[in-house]
């Protein structure tokens, strides 16, 4: 089992940084497409936690914590920005249903996290008193459903 954290200063520039971190850590694991999901699904979310909960503020900190084990690579990212209700992660689907032909006007509303759902095979979210918890799981040999 293998178990890296980061701690970042809620500052977009840094959302690409730790999507290249969680490509090198799974890269001994995983195959290409698997790869590219984890790091734009990690890229998302950190970029949700930034633009969201922190308000774009860099005043904030995110620690993220990559736990690489047999049979999966877990990422966790907890932040102390503003919550979500945690019934909206439930209720979102990740399809990406749009009109084809009004492209100038599509939703961007959840856009983010339909990535990360799509791309994952598991998206969990907690809120805590002074926190918020989300955990990403994406399984070796998994199919995704």
């Amino acid at each position: 089992m293998n178990r890296i954290s980061l701690t970042i200063v809620s500052s977009l520039e840094n959302s690409r940084l730790v999507g290249l971190c969680a490509r090198e850590i799974a890269c001994r694991t995983f195959n290409d497409e698997a790869l590219a999901e984890i790091e734009l699904a990690t890229v998302e979310a950190v970029n949700n936690c930034i633009e969201h909960a922190c308000a774009e503020s860099d005043k904030h900190q995110i620690t993220i914590e990559f736990l690489l084990s047999e049979d999966r690579l877990s990422i966790e990212l907890i932040d102390q920005g503003k919550a979500i209700e945690p019934e909206w992660l439930d209720n979102l689907n990740a399809n990406f249903d749009c009109d084809d032909i009004d492209l100038e006007n599509l939703s961007e509303g959840g856009r983010g996290l339909k990535i990360v759902k799509s791309c994952m095979d598991e998206v969990s979210y907690q809120n805590g008193n002074e926190y918020n918890r989300w955990l990403l799981i994406k399984y070796t040999g998994a199919i995704k459903n």
